[in-house]
C-alpha cells in the first residue's frame, strides 16, 4: 500500500511537470527585448592575416545571423568585376571569392550593416574583414563625414571613393568620370565613412550618391562632394592597447592599429597643407549646364507649364500646326527662370504640337491635349450648366493678417477687365467704398491694397460677382474676405548684432523650425539687424558666405573645381515670446 502511495505521488509530479512545459513552451512573456548585435567569436582566416592565399573566408558568430541585402550594402576594396558569393551555414558566414587575387594587395570587405541576428535583426555596423595577399596589411585608416553643403545634414548612404593615381591614359582629376575607385567606403546614418587597410600613398578622394549603381560621376541627378587636393593618411603613433578595451572592441573584430587610435594620432597631409583629424567632405548637387526640357503639360484649363533644367529666357517655343493672326497666349517665368507659364486664350483647338529650341538645338516637341479630361456629352452638358470661375487665392494667414502685410489677391490667370464699383472694405465700423489697389505684376495677376493696417482691428473686403474677369472671358465669384489683426503686444521683436570676420558678400537668413525662409538680407560688414513683428515661436538664423555676389547660394562644380558656398548655422535656437525684446551677437 506504501509502495501504491509511493507511486501515485510520482505519477502526480511527473504529470504536473509535463502540464507546466506544456503551458510555458517559449520565452516567458514580458522579459527584456534583445537589442545586442551578433558578436564576432571567430574568423578564418584570421582577420588582418597577410599571405592570404585562400579563395574563401569564414566568419563566425555568437548566434545566428542572416544577411540583409547584401549586394547592395557590401563593399569590397579594390572593387572586383565578379561580387564574391556570401552565403550563411550555421552561425557561420562563409565568402567565396569569383576571381583572383592581385598580388601583394591588401582587401577590405565592409559589410555595412547587413549582417543581423535572426530573432531581433539587430545589425553588427559597420564590420570589416582585412587581408593581404602579400607579406603585409596595410593599417592605415582614413575617416570623415558627408554633410549636406545646403542645410548641414549628415547624408546616409552615400558611397565615398578613393582613387589611386595608377592610370597611364587617365588623368587623376578625370578618374571619378570614368573609372570604378580603388577604394569603396559607405556613409552611416551619422553620414561617417571609414577606411580601413590603406597603403602609404597619395589619393584623390571623392564622394558620389550613385544613382545607377555604376560607381562613375556619370548622371546630372547625381550628388558629389571632393577634397580640393590630394590627401594621404599618415600613421603617427600607435598607443598602448589595454585589453579591455580590446575586448570592448570585439564586433569590430579589426586590426588593432587602425580602430583604437584616437583622432589626434593621425595627420592627413594635402598638398597644400597638413590636416589633423577627420575630413568633411560637403555634398552638393552639381549645376546642369545641359538645357533640357524636363516637362511640359497642362496643370489646369488654358495654362501650360514648361519645366527646364536650366533658366530658359533664350528658349523659343513655336506651334507646329496652329499658328492665328491674335494674340493667343501670354507667358510669365518663375523667379529662379527655369519654369515657364503659358497662359492661353481659349484657342480653337483641342490639342497643341510645339516645337522647342535654344539657339540652334533641339530641345523636344511638346504634344499637349488642352482638354484634359474625356467627359461623356451628359458631363460636358453639366460643364456647361456649371459656368466656369476664376480661381484666386490670399495672403490671409488663418483669418489674421500680420501688421507689416499688405493684403495680396493672386489670380489663376491673368484678367482684362475690372468691373468693380460696387467694391467695399470695411474698416472696424467704418466702410469705404471702391479702396484703392495696385497690381504687382504685368500680367495682371495679382493686387495689392496699400492702405495701413491698425492693431487688433477688424477688417472685411468685398468684390460683388464678376467684379473681375480673364481674357479668357471667365469670371470670379464673389469675393468675401474677413480677417483681423493681432495686437503689437502679441508679438515679439529679435535684434542681432552681425561681426563677420572679414569683409565680404553674406546672405543671413531667418528660418522656421521646418527651415524655410522667412526673411532674407545681404551685408558685407558689422551690422545689426532688427526683425520685428515676429509671432511668437522658434526661429533659426543661417549664413551663406555669398562669394559670386549674386544674392543666392551656389553649389560647387567639380570640374573647375570649385566647393559648395560655404553655409553656418547660429548655433543658438531663438525662442521669440509675445512683447519680449531679445538680442543676440554672432561673431564668426
Amino acid at each position: 500500500m506504501f509502495v501504491i502511495r509511493i507511486l501515485s505521488i510520482l505519477l502526480l509530479i511527473f504529470i504536473a511537470s509535463i502540464i507546466i512545459k506544456c503551458a510555458h513552451p517559449g520565452t516567458p512573456i514580458g522579459g527584456p527585448k534583445d537589442v545586442t548585435p551578433p558578436q564576432v567569436v571567430e574568423t578564418s582566416p584570421e582577420n588582418g592575416s597577410a599571405m592570404f592565399n585562400s579563395n574563401n573566408f569564414k566568419v563566425t558568430f555568437d548566434e545566428y545571423v542572416a544577411l540583409v541585402e547584401i549586394q547592395q550594402r557590401a563593399l569590397i576594396s579594390p572593387p572586383m568585376e565578379d561580387f564574391p558569393d556570401f552565403r550563411i551555414k550555421g552561425k557561420s558566414i562563409l565568402v567565396k571569392f569569383n576571381e583572383d587575387l592581385k598580388p601583394n594587395t591588401t582587401y577590405s570587405v565592409y559589410f555595412g550593416d547587413a549582417i543581423v541576428d535572426i530573432t531581433e535583426n539587430n545589425p553588427l555596423i559597420n564590420y570589416t574583414y582585412l587581408f593581404s595577399t602579400g607579406d603585409y596589411v596595410d593599417s592605415l585608416s582614413l575617416s570623415g563625414y558627408i554633410i549636406n553643403a545646403f542645410d548641414l545634414k549628415p547624408v546616409e548612404g552615400t558611397y565615398v571613393m578613393l582613387y589611386k593615381d595608377n592610370n597611364d591614359t587617365i588623368t587623376f582629376d578625370s578618374l571619378p568620370y570614368l573609372v570604378a575607385p580603388y577604394y569603396l567606403s559607405k556613409t552611416d546614418i551619422d553620414g561617417r565613412f571609414q577606411f580601413s587597410g590603406l597603403a602609404d600613398d597619395y589619393y584623390l578622394l571623392f564622394a558620389l550618391n550613385d544613382k545607377n549603381s555604376s560607381f562613375i560621376f556619370d548622371q546630372p541627378g547625381e550628388e558629389i562632394a571632393f577634397l580640393d587636393s590630394l590627401i594621404k593618411p599618415v600613421y603617427v603613433e600607435i598607443p598602448k592597447i589595454d585589453s579591455i578595451i580590446v575586448d570592448s572592441l570585439a564586433n569590430i573584430d579589426m586590426a588593432s592599429d587602425s580602430i583604437i587610435v584616437d583622432d589626434e594620432s593621425f595627420l592627413f597631409e594635402t598638398d597644400n597643407n597638413d590636416v589633423s583629424g577627420e575630413v568633411d567632405l560637403f555634398l552638393f548637387l552639381s549645376p546642369d549646364t545641359l538645357q533640357r526640357l524636363m516637362k511640359a503639360e497642362v496643370i489646369v484649363k488654358n495654362t501650360i507649364r514648361f519645366s527646364f533644367s536650366q533658366p530658359a529666357t533664350n528658349v523659343e517655343i513655336k506651334s507646329l500646326k496652329f499658328s492665328p493672326d491674335s494674340i493667343w497666349y501670354v507667358q510669365d517665368f518663375s523667379l529662379e527662370k527655369d519654369t515657364l507659364y503659358w497662359y492661353l486664350n481659349n484657342p480653337p483647338i483641342d490639342s497643341l504640337e510645339l516645337l522647342l529650341t535654344q539657339f540652334d538645338d533641339t530641345l523636344g516637341i511638346a504634344y499637349l491635349k488642352l482638354d484634359t479630361k474625356k467627359r461623356s456629352a451628359r458631363l460636358r452638358k453639366k460643364d456647361v450648366e456649371k459656368k466656369e470661375k476664376l480661381g484666386w487665392k490670399s495672403n490671409i494667414s488663418g483669418s489674421n493678417l500680420d501688421l507689416n502685410q499688405d493684403l495680396e489677391i493672386e489670380f489663376s490667370q491673368p484678367f482684362v477687365k475690372l468691373n468693380t464699383d460696387s467694391s467695399l472694405l470695411v474698416i472696424g465700423t467704418d466702410s469705404i467704398w471702391n479702396p484703392d489697389f495696385k497690381f504687382s505684376d504685368s500680367l495682371q495677376m495679382k493686387i495689392i491694397f496699400p492702405f495701413d493696417l491698425t492693431e487688433e482691428t477688424k477688417y472685411r473686403i468685398y468684390f460683388p460677382d464678376s467684379s473681375f474677369t480673364s481674357w479668357n472671358n471667365i469670371h470670379t465669384d464673389a469675393i468675401d474676405l474677413k480677417f483681423s489683426t493681432l495686437k503689437l503686444s502679441d508679438y515679439g521683436i529679435f535684434t542681432f548684432e552681425l561681426y563677420p570676420e572679414k569683409k565680404q558678400n553674406y546672405i543671413l537668413q531667418m528660418l522656421s523650425e521646418k527651415e524655410t525662409v522667412l526673411r532674407e538680407l545681404y551685408f558685407t560688414k558689422d551690422t545689426s539687424v532688427t526683425f520685428d513683428y515676429l509671432r511668437p515661436a522658434i526661429y533659426y538664423f543661417k549664413i551663406i558666405y555669398d562669394s559670386n555676389k549674386n544674392n543666392s547660394w551656389d553649389p560647387g562644380n567639380y570640374s573647375l573645381k570649385i566647393q559648395p558656398e560655404t553655409v553656418i548655422y547660429f548655433p543658438k535656437e531663438i525662442k521669440v515670446r509675445a512683447n519680449w525684446e531679445i538680442e543676440e551677437t554672432w561673431i564668426w
